[in-house]
């Protein structure tokens, strides 16, 4: 007859496969992780994290004579943020014209640019897409590429580069003297994008702070060192005049791949397979824009950190894992697809690196239910027999090394989560950098569950094109004033 003792064992038994298989898979899943950790620090143990693209100091940028420069902004049911960002951002120089991607049926986001436009003749320009939205980011980008085009002819001017920003971006007012500074050498500028500080209680925003920090001043470095390919962030991202016209002979006409749902990353590599130059840049200057703890207005603050713009990501849970699964999609499902796995060893772990996120939040959400079935089990045993009996199989040496192993890769991110985020954002929001990861997982789990449905259901069986997610944006308060002042 099964009797209690049988049930408890056969439960202690399945938990204990469970965690072993677990673990190992975790294990597994880590080894990236601790590659890309060993070959920063040593990095810049030796010096070579910091020589690759010497500074250029923060008077030359100001004093070097500035050369046109396009910045396209592709934007869908953006009127609520469109017109702060463009009155903030076009005071930098004169000779930057900010080319805005509407849609037909956007009349408001148009009002918006025009409004703008009026302020700022020369500044704005509104682009209005052949067809109704949405579309895809790539596909708005492409109308505004050949816009600008006509732009040039008609006005006898020859851009040096053209800048991507999306409609919430506070750029560095640094940012496009170093792109001009650059671009002769270069054919693809990728500067780091931080997250504005918010609350230590905002959970959900915070993981972007962390995230966004680690990543861009760590592996962002390292990849480009190791294999020459930079992703492409969507912002903060310069092509030179000779990128546009490869990739634009290169994909008959059309610079960005119309059906891409993460047009950047799959630009970048295009750039990569072409022999283009391409450039990760972290030059530091005297300030920095944020928003102190307990403000809600943007201020200059004098800390030195690298040029890079910044914005707010959602700080709401729906909205993050929506735009999360938006990533996934492109970056996982159709690039797999449409960039294959590279040409060497080191391109394949970065890209098996970026598209891991397919089943990391699955397995970081199984580990945890794994951990609360460990608790709840030692608690058990204190009461009872049957569960001080069973329990003695996850004593067994194979799953206590596979225990103190994901323990020791555990500590080691979250070590390294709070070096990164404490370098930009201070001790008290380092701190929070390890609770936040248990928030991060979460979202990435949802994430991962929306990216599935869409991509085999709606895509695969329903035959529904995969379309433009858009995010929530918000633009801080004083935007404005503090750029005047930088």
């Amino acid at each position: 007859m099964y009797d209690m003792t049988d049930a408890v064992i056969a439960y202690v038994d399945a938990v204990a496969v469970l965690f072993l298989i677990t673990g190992v898979t975790i294990i597994v899943y880590s080894l990236d992780d601790v590659f890309v950790d060993v070959v920063f620090w040593s990095m810049r143990l030796f010096g070579l994290e910091a020589n690759r693209h010497p500074a250029i100091p923060e008077e030359r940028l100001r004093s070097m004579p500035m050369r046109p420069i396009a910045v396209m902004v592709p934007a869908w049911h953006e009127h609520d943020v469109i017109y702060a960002m463009l009155k903030a951002n076009v005071i930098h120089t004169p000779y930057v014209v900010f080319f805005v991607g509407a849609y037909p049926n956007d009349l408001a986001t148009q009002k918006e640019v025009l409004r703008a436009a009026a302020d700022y003749p020369y500044n704005v320009k509104l682009v209005v897409g052949p067809r109704n939205g949405p579309t895809t980011k790539a596909d708005c980008l492409n109308g505004v590429l050949r816009h600008i085009a006509e732009y040039e002819k008609g006005h006898g001017v020859e851009f040096v580069g053209c800048a991507l920003h999306d409609s919430e971006d506070v750029v560095h007012p640094l940012e496009f003297a170093l792109f001009n500074a650059l671009l002769d050498e270069t054919d693809f500028i990728q500067l780091p994008v931080f997250s504005f500080s918010r609350s230590l209680t905002h959970m959900v925003a915070g993981s972007y702070m962390d995230e966004f920090a680690e990543f861009h001043n760590k592996d962002l470095v390292v990849r480009e060192r190791l294999t020459g390919f930079i992703p492409c962030a969507g912002v903060a991202a310069c092509f030179s005049r000779r990128a546009i016209k490869a990739l634009s002979e290169d994909r008959a006409e059309e610079v960005f791949d119309p059906a891409a749902l993460t047009e950047d990353y799959d630009v970048a590599f295009r750039i990569k397979k072409l022999g283009l130059r391409s450039a990760f840049i972290r030059n530091d200057a005297s300030f920095t824009l944020d928003i102190p703890e307990g403000s809600a207005t943007l201020t200059r603050i004098e800390q030195r950190l690298a040029i890079a713009t910044r914005e707010y990501f959602p700080d709401d849970f729906r909205a993050a894992y929506r735009q999360r699964a938006r990533w996934i999609l492109g970056i996982g499902f159709q690039g797999a697809n449409n960039l294959g796995w590279g040409d060497n060893l080191l391109e394949r772990i970065f890209f098996l690196r970026d598209r891991k996120g397919i089943a990391s939040g699955l397995i970081a959400i199984t580990g945890y239910f794994l951990t609360f079935n460990a608790v709840l089990i030692a608690i058990l045993t204190t009461v009872s027999d049957d569960w001080r009996i069973a329990a003695y199989v996850l004593l067994h040496p194979v799953l206590q090394t596979v225990f103190l192993i994901n323990v020791v890769l555990l500590a080691n991110r979250l070590l390294q989560r709070t070096i990164f985020t404490t370098h930009v954002y201070g001790i008290a929001q380092g701190l929070m950098a390890a609770p936040r990861v248990v928030f991060s997982n979460c979202l990435n789990f949802c994430a991962a569950l929306r990216a599935l449905y869409i991509f085999y259901w709606r895509h695969r069986i329903e035959k529904q094109p995969l379309s433009w997610d858009k995010t929530q944006h918000t633009i801080p308060k004083g935007a404005t004033r503090a750029l005047e002042q930088a």
